[in-house]
């Protein structure tokens, strides 16, 4: 899943240019990133699937913007 979903993300930011927090607290915006992940990862339980960004970011495996 780590993976996968790290390349949704990086999919993701590129078309909406937003932090994983402002996503986060966006609901359209989550929403969005969501349908993607589902579709990616296979998880249908947007808390696993939010966790696990957090996650990511957390272990620093999410790089940031310059």
């Amino acid at each position: 899943m780590n993976q996968n979903l790290l390349d949704t993300w990086l999919m993701f930011q590129k078309e909406h240019p937003i932090s994983i927090d402002r996503m986060l607290c966006r609901p359209a915006a989550r929403s969005a990133f969501l349908a993607s992940a589902r579709l990616a990862t296979g998880f249908t339980d947007e808390e696993t699937i939010l966790w696990g960004l957090v996650s990511l970011r957390k272990k620093k495996a999410i790089p940031t913007r310059s």
